[in-house]
């Protein structure tokens, strides 16, 4: 007997969004437990000055929290590749945005896929360090939800602010994923060859400034600029 696979139920404001345009197409990429609404204002913007865009859904996000248990960061990279084939066959060129973890995510996309440009926005270097990670082996084995005071219940997932699209709490073990992701970032770096831009706020409280210069350092692209901001948190 044949069994129906289980499909997550994506939130309403979740859901992935494509604009069609130009030849150029921007893979806009959300942060770590946020989702496509994150990204929507900019690619509305971008959009309105001719390029394609196509707002990601990464897997785990946007549906319950506790999707996040079943997910690994090579699962976003399939993201990346599967959108990268959908916009390469209506664009000419194809630049990759991500936000926070979705600018880790397209750091290191860039040194396996073909891509024309990346901007990095907000992006974390390092998170977690080995030694952070041996002393907290159940990083890796539970399950369970680590919760917030404050934080809000909803029907489909949980919100860390009324305003912003984020759960407001992950399971503990998807924080293995995002140190594999960092292992995976810090190789890839060298590997980048497109043309890239860093960009990040002196006033981000949630990833240092100093992230950008440690990931501009790295990165083996020719061309590559920072642009430093003021007066911003961590959502530029």
């Amino acid at each position: 007997m044949l069994r129906m696979m289980e499909v997550p139920l994506v939130v309403p404001e979740a859901q992935p969004f494509y604009l069609p345009a130009g030849r150029i197409g921007c893979l806009l990429l959300h942060g770590f437990s946020a989702n496509p609404e994150e990204m929507r204002w900019l690619g509305d913007y971008l959009n309105s000055q001719g390029h394609t865009i196509l707002g990601v859904r990464l897997a785990g996000h946007g549906t319950d929290p506790h999707d996040m248990a079943r997910t690994r960061w090579t699962d976003w990279l399939i993201d990346v590749e599967e959108s990268l084939g959908i916009l390469g066959a209506s664009t000419e060129r194809v630049v990759v945005v991500g936000q926070s973890m979705g600018g880790m995510i397209a750091l290191t996309a860039a040194a396996r896929y073909p891509v024309d440009a990346i901007v990095a926005i907000s992006t974390p270097y390092q998170i977690f360090d080995r030694e952070l990670l041996a002393n907290l082996p159940a990083i890796r084995r539970r399950k369970t939800l680590e919760r917030k005071p404050a934080a809000a219940h909803a029907t489909l997932g949980l919100r860390r602010e009324a305003d912003y699209p984020a759960y407001a709490a992950v399971p503990v073990c998807i924080y293995a994923e995002i140190a594999g992701l960092q292992e995976a970032l810090q190789a890839a770096l060298p590997q980048v060859a497109a043309p890239a831009l860093l960009i990040h706020s002196q006033s981000d409280a949630a990833v240092p400034a100093a992230a950008m210069q440690q990931i501009y350092d790295r990165l083996g692209s020719t061309r590559k600029e920072m642009m430093s901001l003021e007066g911003f948190d961590h959502s530029v």
